[in-house]
């Protein structure tokens, strides 16, 4: 892990953004509220996202700030991400700003956190049966907006957890949207387990928004930020 001041030069097999037009360069600029902190990070790549994974470095002429403050940079396996860390109870209004001195470009991206929200039921530690309906509410709701719920295995190989009923599944990263009404019923039946042990499933319930990407940079990129709220079930055999 490397403090970024400017940007510093960890050695990795990566390219550098110097090295790369403005529009050619993705970016991916992430925000989530996850109860426990607000975190805000950002990854760039050379070309299009859907092709092969091309993370790059910020070079010492490409200033990034989130906030107006120096974020952290993290070499991950897929990304070189630069990131910041703040309280749940602090900003809820992100600013992402590249200043790239060689190219006299200033970038810019701003989204806004959607609006907080708990979670009612199930209660963390509750008894998950696979035969009877679950009911998940929380509060409060958000008129007209949409919630994205998601029921998965925190680590496991997919035994504890079989969701693939149209319409319901929940496993999958992008889980199910349904109506922001403060509560939403899995009907019995349409979640099975194949785990012959105890295990843990993990809801997590997210309402996104999208904010607009920068037309100088290249397309494949995206502006997010979530609100998320986890709840830990267990499924008995």
């Amino acid at each position: 892990m490397c403090a970024l001041a400017a940007a510093l030069g960890c050695a990795v097999d990566d390219g550098e953004t110097c090295e790369i037009a403005t529009q050619d360069i993705s970016a991916v600029a992430l925000v989530v509220d996850s109860g426990w902190d607000v975190r805000a990070t950002i990854d760039f790549e050379a070309g299009d996202r859907r092709g092969a994974n091309s993370p790059l470095r910020l070079c010492s002429t490409d200033r990034l700030t989130i906030n107006g403050q120096d974020p952290v940079m993290t070499e991950k396996a897929d990304r070189i991400e630069y990131a910041l860390s703040l309280p749940a109870d602090g900003a809820r209004s992100f600013d992402f700003r590249l200043e790239r001195e060689t190219e006299a470009e200033v970038i810019e991206m701003s989204i806004e956190l959607p609006a907080v929200f708990e979670v009612v039921a199930p209660m963390d530690g509750e008894i998950f049966e696979t035969s009877a309906e679950h009911l998940v509410q929380w509060e409060p709701a958000l008129d007209g907006g949409m919630m994205r719920l998601r029921l998965g295995e925190p680590i496991g190989g997919g035994e504890c957890l079989v969701a693939m009923q149209e319409g319901h599944t929940y496993e999958t990263e992008a889980g199910v949207l349904v109506p922001d009404t403060g509560q939403w019923t899995i009907p019995a039946g349409v979640l099975t387990s194949q785990s012959t042990t105890d295990c843990t499933l993990t809801y997590t319930l997210s309402r996104v928004a999208l904010a607009p990407y920068p037309e100088v940079l290249q397309r494949s990129g995206r502006v997010e930020a979530r609100t998320e709220r986890y709840v830990d079930v267990t499924v008995l055999p």
